[in-house]
């Protein structure tokens, strides 16, 4: 956590937009609106909307429409490992090792990135979103 304060680096944009998004309706008692998710977050709606029709297709959000609707947690905040919102978000655009030049390290290069993204996901399912809404505290006291 201390390498991540010290480079000030929030990973993608979709990601933590996603994050500080389930904080919001982790600590909200009633449905959130989105155009009020995104001004709190200093977003676009429509980006915004566009994460959180992805988190509710996931089964992390529960999505109401209407004048009364907006959004809220589909689960206990305990229950939101941050791998889960990761893998529902997080389709990246890959190249394939047989899709490139061969240069014969490509298939070698595929093995430690698949490694790597292993390990990456492993740390993220250890925190929840609750995780992150309790050790936040700690650092905005």
């Amino acid at each position: 956590m201390q390498l991540l304060i010290q480079s000030g680096d929030l990973g993608p944009t979709w990601f933590h937009v996603s994050l500080r998004a389930l904080v919001l309706l982790s600590k909200s008692s009633t449905r959130m609106k989105s155009q009020h998710i995104a001004n709190t977050l200093g977003a676009e709606p429509t980006y915004v909307r566009k994460i959180m029709a992805g988190l509710s297709k996931a089964g992390i959000v529960s999505a109401y429409g209407g004048r009364e609707g907006g959004y809220r947690l589909a689960k206990p905040a305990g229950a939101i490992r941050v791998g889960e919102v990761y893998r529902a978000l997080g389709k990246g655009q890959v190249t394939p090792f047989w899709n490139v030049p061969s240069t014969g390290s490509e298939q070698f290069l595929s093995l430690l990135i698949s490694k790597a993204e292993e390990q990456f996901q492993s740390v993220l399912d250890a925190y929840t979103i609750e995780d992150i809404v309790r050790e936040g505290a700690h650092f905005s006291s």
